[in-house]
Parts: structure tokens; C-alpha cells; sequence
């Protein structure tokens, strides 16, 4: 009987550990274990079931030398010493007592002898008549001794001195020079080592980089034998950092618009599509609890397997999809597999078939007015700026010029909008590189100097000095902007030294039905409702501060304008703490365990799980539930 992939336990966990102690003669302790590739039956499969390794030995009978927590005092590493003194009187006179010690791999009495002084140490002070045999080396004799061994054709390394049974040597070399000066003296060859510089590291991974196509991971340059190379990395920023120097991809998850991480493009333009039609849906769900295979996605009763992935002279993935498929047959689960070829065409046939094969299988569409101008495509698509030219090109043509921000919004391209302020800095940037005309300014244009000398010849003009809300309506908001960064109105104001009024004579709204007519009003002409950042970035603060003055919250304020809006939040005590978890339990029930925060995620509303973690722990939350899980 092996251990495959089905689920541990404890009886076959025994069996295991048996057949490797049989096959390696010696204990399999938990190092040796994960050196030789049994990783999961030495941190998971032991811990679960036996708590450690003392107890899987006596459970299978093997006697263990080693000791129990707490065994090694002072009074028993004296006893042991005398009994091992008493054992191994031959070998201690033809080598000494600490190389007996090593021989015989005694090494939790060294470690105890070293924690009370070292053998020296407890010889003078117990008068125990121990022979320790000490010998007086000088640099001359050392050198011929390592000048002997390296002729005779042994490799000078510290540890091969140790195997050799010269442990003498090993501690005499270092009192005297370092080991790789002594090397050089006898014309042994000296391993030179690396300084790694972010140079350095960019020059190895130049050429790896040209035969991948992409960044390399830690762990495929483990994988490819160039340790060195992983840890200068890991060391010197990581992949991500490198990636970004030499502007190459990077072979990571891929977010999707709802917040899921994807291991493909394909699986990515899935989930948006999903999202976009709010079609529920989760991700990586086990098939079943007694396998670790985990379907691509799960909608309803229905798994869904996206397929094509292929790598060159590697059919381990084509196995583990026949497994996969057999699975969800023995389980009489229902099943869709998805071919690559979907996903290989323009974007708007890709929607069109995957909403044809969902409409096929009578899952529920419903478009929503949030979602319905998101864009499908993978946020790293956006990374290749010659997908953003692309893109670009037709509305630039529409306009004659660079567009701005709410253009894009305006033309359902928000995802573009997106990507370029996240891998292309600014849609000033993108100007620039394509040589376009801009409505946009650099971030650093307004300088303080700057910014006074235009706001000053503005207020001149017009006899006065400019609210923000004038400025934005003369459209200056990039002005209205530096003005607030560098110190406020009132400041710049002071600076300018017009000789105008600094102060504002404001006329206070002095009613509620005032205030919501304004608010009312403003959101007609958005289409939507405005939350107090909006009102601040279109240049109603007066109404957001007239808002706060009379203790008016935006969803009470909403409520008295009596329009019929969509909006994304929720009012306070939409969700109550037994709603939370009647919702909860009846997740767990269906799937038969306690489900993690990660996984609640892709099943109840996002909010609802924020109101479960500003209010309750999980933790309190299972306590709630009742369920004996």
C-alpha cells in the first residue's frame, strides 16, 4: 500500500514510515525526510496524526536515540558521558573523546557536553579522569597535514575533514588562517564566491530570460540548478523588481475585476464575463472532500474545466485532466469542459460564445448597470503598451487628441483607464510617447511658484478671488488641485497679497429641504448619487461641508432627494449579526466543514463578510453556528 494523492491516514502513515525505515536502515527523522522528497509525510501527514516522531517510533516498535525534552541535565549528560567513556575505550585512544563523539553520531550528548562548558570544562570540574588527547599545532604542521590529504586525493573541505575522522585538524586550521588562505598555500583550488550586485543578477538572467519568454520564479531557477541565482535575487528585490527592470512578464495569478486570482488568461476572461453578467460563482473548489483535485470553476451544481494548457515534452497536465474527467464520472458530478479555441479569437466573440454556451445551459444573466461597461480582457494585457495604442487609436481619432478620463469612462474603456495609471503612469504619459496633444498636465508642472503666479493672474481677471468650485467651472482643475496640495486656498491667498477679501461672506443654507434640493439637483445632473468625495471632487464642497453641518449622512440625504438611483452601499444595520450567521451556517452545511475566510468570500457578498470582520471573528462565528465540525 503507497500514499497517493487520496487523503492520509493514520494507518497508512504507519506503513509508509515503516517501508522507509526498512529501505534506509536508520529512523527516517524529519530532515531526512524532506531531504529525499517525502516533504508532506514529515510537516503534515506525522504531525496530524502522531504529534511527532518519538510517538510514530514507538508505535512501530523502532528504538530511537533520541532523547525526551528535558533528559539532557547536567546530572544525566555526566552519566552518559562515563557510559560512552566506558563503551569506547579503543576508539577514544586511537582518535579522542570529541571524535569518538562524531564517529558514533552522538550528537545530543555533544550538545549537552558544549551547553555546560565543553569536555575541558566538566573534566576539571567533576575530576571525572577523562584522557583528552590535545595536541600543540603550529601553522607549518597544519599546512603539512592538508598538503598530505590533498595529495593522496581527498577534497579539503571542512566537512570531508570531518569524515575523514580529523576533526584535530578541522578546529586546529582556523586558529592559525582561514581555510581558503591555507588551500592557496598547498596549490589546492579555492572556490571563489560571488559578490552579486543588481547588475550582476541582471546579466545571469538576461539569457534564461530569452529562452523562457518570461520572468523566472525562484523556484524554476531551483529547478534549472542555479541556487546562487535564486538567492541573489530573493535577495537583492525579487522576480517582481527584475521584472520591472527589464520590462518583462511575469509569470504570476492574474486578477480578475471581482477580486479572484486566476492562473491563466482564459480563466480570467471567464470570471469577468461571470462577473460582468453577475452570474454567482467560485474558484478552485475541491471536487471532493476525500481528493485534493480542485475544478477551475464552480457555478451552481456545475463544475467547469477550462482546457489547453500544454507545455512542450510534458503531458502531466493532459494526465491530471483524464483523472479529473474520470473523477466527476465516478462521482456522477455534472461537468463542461471549455477548449482553448474559445478563447483564442477577437474579444467580442469570445463574450458571444461563452454567453451562448452559458445560455445553453440555462445558467441566469443579469447585466448589471455597474458592471456592464467593465472590460473583459486581463488587467495585464494593458501591461503591452502596443494593446493600450491599439485601443487607443479610435477614439484618438474621435477626438483629435489625447482623451481624458471621463471620455474613456464615456466610451465603456474604464478598464483601459484603469491600466494606464497602473503599468503606464498617467494618460499625460501616454501622451507624450505618442506625440499627442493633452488636456492633461505632468504631475510636476505646478510647482508653489507656479501655482501662486496663476492662481494670482486668474484672480486678477476676474476682480476676486476664485473658489474651487469657479475654478473647476473655468476648467482649472489641475490648479484647483496644486492649490490644495500646497497649503490650501487661504495660504495662497495670503501669498498672493491681492488686497482682495480672504474670507468668503457665506450665506447659510438655513434648512434640511434647501440642502436636499441641492443634493438633488446635483445627482440629477450625474445620473447618479454622489458620495462626499465626488461632491468634494467636482467642486460642491460647500454642500458636502453644508452636509456635515447638519448632520445629515449621504444615505439619509439619498433617501429625501426620493430618487431611484442604484448604489453600491448599503445603509448602516443592512445586516444583522443572525443574518450573518444563518448565512454562514448554511454555507458550512452544504459543504460539510467549517469554510475559511477565503472561501466565504467567493460564496457571500463581499460586504456581508466585511460585516462579519468588523463585528465578529470567524472563530466566534463557528461558535455560533452550533455545528460540530
Amino acid at each position: 500500500m503507497g500514499i497517493g494523492r487520496e487523503r492520509w491516514n493514520k494507518a497508512g502513515v504507519l506503513y509508509q514510515y515503516l517501508m522507509l525505515f526498512k529501505e534506509w536502515n536508520a529512523p527516517p527523522t524529519k530532515i531526512m525526510l524532506i531531504r529525499k522528497g517525502y516533504k508532506k509525510l514529515a510537516q503534515y501527514a506525522i504531525p496530524k496524526y502522531f504529534k511527532n516522531f518519538v510517538n510514530i517510533q514507538k508505535e512501530a516498535g523502532i528504538r530511537s536515540s533520541r532523547k525526551l525534552p528535558g533528559h539532557w541535565t547536567e546530572q544525566n549528560t555526566l552519566k552518559e558521558l562515563k557510559v560512552f567513556y566506558h563503551h569506547n575505550k579503543l576508539l577514544i585512544e586511537n582518535t579522542s573523546v570529541c571524535a569518538a563523539l562524531r564517529i558514533k553520531q552522538e550528537n545530543g550528548l555533544v550538545n549537552a557536553v558544549a551547553r555546560y562548558g565543553g569536555l575541558r570544562a566538566i573534566n576539571r570540574k567533576y575530576k571525572l579522569g577523562l584522557i583528552l588527547k590535545s595536541k600543540k599545532w603550529n601553522k607549518a604542521e597544519v599546512t603539512r597535514e592538508l598538503k598530505e590529504l590533498y595529495e593522496a586525493g581527498h577534497t579539503i573541505t571542512r566537512e570531508n575533514l570531518y569524515k575523514l575522522g580529523r576533526n584535530d585538524l578541522a578546529g586546529a586550521l582556523y586558529k592559525f588562517s582561514t581555510l581558503n588562505e591555507l588551500k592557496k598555500s598547498i596549490g589546492a583550488p579555492v572556490r571563489k564566491y560571488k559578490i552579486w550586485t543588481e547588475r550582476k543578477v541582471i546579466k545571469e538572467i538576461k539569457p534564461i530570460l530569452a529562452n523562457l519568454g518570461v520572468m523566472p520564479t525562484h523556484a524554476m531557477l531551483k529547478a534549472m540548478g542555479r541556487y546562487d541565482l535564486a538567492r541573489a535575487m530573493s535577495k537583492n528585490g525579487g522576480s517582481t523588481k527584475f521584472a520591472r527592470l527589464l520590462n518583462a512578464p511575469q509569470r504570476t495569478l492574474l486578477p480578475a475585476n471581482d477580486g479572484h486570482y486566476l492562473q491563466s488568461s482564459y480563466e480570467c476572461i471567464f470570471d469577468n464575463i461571470l462577473f460582468k453578467y453577475n452570474i454567482p460563482h467560485g474558484v478552485h473548489v475541491k471536487i471532493s472532500d476525500e481528493y485534493r483535485y480542485k475544478c477551475d470553476f464552480l457555478i451552481g451544481n456545475t463544475y467547469i474545466e477550462i482546457a489547453g494548457y500544454y507545455r512542450k515534452g510534458c503531458d502531466a497536465y493532459s494526465i491530471k485532466m483524464e483523472k479529473k474527467i474520470q473523477l466527476y464520472k465516478r462521482l456522477k458530478k455534472k461537468y463542461i469542459i471549455l477548449q482553448k479555441e474559445i478563447f483564442c479569437q477577437r474579444i467580442e466573440l469570445v463574450e458571444r460564445d461563452v454567453l451562448a454556451l452559458l445560455d445553453k445551459n440555462r445558467f441566469r444573466l443579469n447585466a448589471s448597470k455597474n458592471h456592464e461597461d467593465c472590460c473583459i480582457k486581463p488587467s495585464t494585457y494593458w501591461a503591452n503598451f502596443k494593446n493600450v495604442n491599439k485601443a487607443l487609436l479610435p477614439i484618438i481619432k474621435k477626438y483629435d487628441r489625447m482623451p481624458t478620463h471621463k471620455e474613456l469612462y464615456k466610451n465603456n474603456l474604464s478598464g483601459l483607464a484603469h491600466a494606464i495609471y497602473k503599468y503606464h503612469g498617467s494618460l499625460f504619459n501616454v501622451a507624450q510617447q505618442l506625440k499627442l496633444k493633452s488636456r492633461q498636465i505632468s504631475r510636476n508642472y505646478y510647482s508653489k511658484e507656479k501655482t501662486i503666479a496663476d492662481y494670482k493672474t486668474i484672480c486678477l481677471l476676474n476682480n476676486k478671488y476664485l473658489t474651487g468650485e469657479e475654478l473647476y467651472a473655468l476648467n482649472f482643475r489641475a490648479l484647483a488641485q496644486a492649490i490644495i496640495k500646497y497649503g490650501g486656498y487661504e495660504a495662497i491667498r495670503q501669498e498672493c497679497d491681492l488686497g482682495y477679501l480672504l474670507y468668503r461672506v457665506r450665506i447659510p443654507m438655513c434648512t434640511h429641504e434647501e440642502i436636499i434640493e441641492e443634493y438633488k439637483s446635483i445627482c440629477e445632473k450625474h445620473g447618479r448619487f454622489l458620495t462626499r468625495k465626488n461632491l468634494v471632487d467636482h467642486g460642491f464642497s460647500r454642500l458636502a461641508g453644508y452636509l456635515n453641518r447638519h448632520g445629515l449622512g449621504i444615505n439619509a440625504a439619498r433617501q429625501k432627494t426620493g430618487l431611484n438611483f442604484d448604489t453600491p452601499y448599503l445603509s448602516r444595520g443592512h445586516y444583522t449579526l443572525s443574518q450573518a450567521v444563518d448565512a454562514y451556517k448554511e454555507q458550512c452545511q452544504e459543504c460539510g466543514y467549517f469554510l475559511t475566510r477565503r472561501e466565504t468570500l467567493t460564496i457571500l457578498p463581499p460586504k456581508l463578510v466585511g460585516f462579519i470582520d468588523r463585528n465578529i471573528s470567524f472563530t466566534e462565528l463557528r461558535k455560533l453556528t452550533r455545528l460540530n465540525y
